[in-house]
């Protein structure tokens, strides 16, 4: 008769009392077909769905989608191939631990309109390296958004965090160089450069009782993709 191991069976009973003590926030948006929204002046992105029917009976779906919607990661391959003529890991090859850890909630709520976010707001914030950082509440959108600029791309990269989301109240980069300059993209440039991945679309993050908790979020395994959408989830 095979024995049980004593200390796998104590680590899996701290483990559910670590979960039972936590609650759960959902950081992720929902969408429904012929409903997504794009960035502003571009119109929507694509998502349909088709069923039918497969032997014996079971309802299954075809889908066309873009893959930059709902709450979705992008990965080095969405900037380094045009930006510096190299490859860099789909979201199939970033190593899993970087979806999952220690993170920070970076809030915006006290930011001015179009205001830069520079690197003492996330100092205060207590960000350390491997944190995975999420910047949103903000109080305006549109163009009146805070952005993530130059100085907190290289501030976030050069202190090796581990993975950085934003909601829809931050612009990921100057607006005044999106659509223009893809050398100014300096937040996805630094991070992506250093695999450090992005989060767009968080949703939720005004819900978060606390400034620290765990983040988890993973993409599925489909190789070849710059993005996916994830399941974003807070353990407060």
């Amino acid at each position: 008769m095979d024995r049980q191991d004593p200390d796998k069976n104590l680590y899996d009973n701290c483990l559910a009392d670590v979960l039972a003590a936590h609650r759960v926030i959902d950081l992720s948006k929902r969408i429904e077909p012929s409903k997504v929204s794009g960035p502003v002046g571009l119109g929507p992105r694509k998502y349909e769905i088709k069923s039918f029917t497969f032997p014996p009976g079971e309802i299954m779906h075809e889908i066309e989608m873009e893959n930059h919607i709902s709450t979705h990661v992008e990965a080095p391959s969405h900037f380094m191939e045009p930006r510096h003529g190299r490859s860099g890991m789909d979201v199939s090859e970033v190593p899993l631990e970087t979806f999952y850890g220690p993170a920070v909630f970076v809030n915006l709520a006290r930011c001015g309109k179009g205001e830069e976010i520079l690197p003492p707001l996330v100092e205060d914030a207590g960000v350390r390296p491997n944190d995975i950082v999420l910047f949103g509440n903000g109080p305006y959108g549109g163009q009146d958004r805070p952005y993530l600029g130059q100085a907190i791309a290289r501030y976030l990269a050069d202190l090796l965090i581990k993975m950085v989301g934003i909601d829809d109240t931050v612009f990921p980069e100057n607006p005044a160089i999106v659509f223009k300059d893809l050398q100014q993209y300096y937040i996805h440039d630094y991070l992506l450069s250093k695999d450090i991945p992005i989060i767009e679309g968080l949703v939720n993050l005004d819900a978060l009782p606390v400034s620290r908790f765990t983040f988890f979020g993973v993409p599925p395994a489909m190789g070849g993709l710059d993005s996916f959408p994830i399941r974003a989830i807070a353990f407060v």
